[in-house]
């Protein structure tokens, strides 16, 4: 992913709009790409201080506005690892269900063909 299409991705990601591929990618870039990270707090911590002043709770602080996107950040990367686990083993199910049906045809061909 490049950085003008992980900047345009901020707000969705914030708004928990990204979907599981998307997220994922998103997540790989800002795991090494420092200034994107640095664009993502600073938008985080925009549009997060502009929910708490709408919500007449503006009684936080930067330090927990970094808490907050680092458990953010946190429960993506879970989410996802999840995700990628449920879709590893989908597929192992599918290719093992593919194989099963693949063998009992090829016993039942082969007992019709001997006649047993």
């Amino acid at each position: 992913m490049h950085c003008r299409t992980f900047e345009s991705k901020i707000p969705a990601y914030i708004a928990g709009q990204l979907n599981m591929e998307e997220m994922q990618e998103f997540l790989e870039h800002l795991d090494s790409c420092r200034e994107c990270y640095d664009e993502l707090e600073i938008t985080y911590s925009v549009m997060q201080g502009i929910r708490q002043l709408d919500s007449e709770d503006g009684d936080t602080t930067a330090k927990d506005l970094e808490l907050s996107l680092d458990r953010s950040i946190y429960f993506s990367q879970d989410r996802v690892q999840k995700w990628t686990t449920r879709l590893v083993i989908k597929y192992a199910l599918n290719t093992a269900a593919f194989w099963s049906v693949l063998m009992t045809l090829w016993f039942q061909f082969r007992f019709w063909i001997e006649g047993i």
